[in-house]
């Protein structure tokens, strides 16, 4: 069974991600990386060259592959909960853990990473990140088997919150 790690950019994914793959010697996929991996290019590269729909289209085929993989974790990007198909996939054979963050806190953690391309281009940075924020919101509690939130709790303890709801 894989842990799916689910939520906004800059929820802290990814740096959860890597401590329940440490402390439950798990292998990790970060499907982000993988993704770049693959194209040979950051993401803001892939976006700007050739749009957020191919990049979706790449990031659906390597969830699809990574969700055949067991005892992992996966680290999902943001946006992966857009497509119900990814969903599907990754619910076949992992608990998705919902991580959660406040606003407030995401847009200080990320609104100066030159790294993580707006998602949509014609909106300033703020609106950008609150409008997708208040979209996305509504799917990640839907698809959530679990939930943590960074803005409340150490990594640590939402590390240890994850291994205590799956049972590891």
């Amino acid at each position: 069974m894989n842990i799916v790690l689910i939520g906004f950019r800059g929820a802290g994914k990814t740096a959860l991600a890597k401590l329940l793959s440490e402390k439950l010697q798990m292998e990790l996929y970060t499907i982000d990386k993988l993704i770049e991996e693959k194209e040979g290019k950051k993401i803001r590269e892939i976006v700007a060259e050739k749009g957020w729909n191919y990049f979706r289209d790449v990031e659906s085929k390597i969830i699809e592959q990574v969700s055949e993989k067991d005892n992992s974790v996966i680290d999902t990007g943001g946006g992966a909960v857009e497509n119900p198909s990814n969903i599907d996939n990754l619910k076949k054979n992992g608990y998705i853990v919902y991580v959660q963050a406040s606003l407030k806190d995401i847009k200080q953690r990320i609104l100066n990473d030159p790294d993580r391309p707006k998602l949509n281009p014609t909106l300033d940075a703020e609106d950008d990140l609150s409008i997708t924020y208040q979209r996305r919101i509504p799917l990640y509690e839907e698809y959530a088997d679990f939930k943590v939130n960074t803005s409340t709790m150490p990594l640590e303890k939402c590390a240890e919150e994850i291994i205590n709801f799956i049972g590891m």
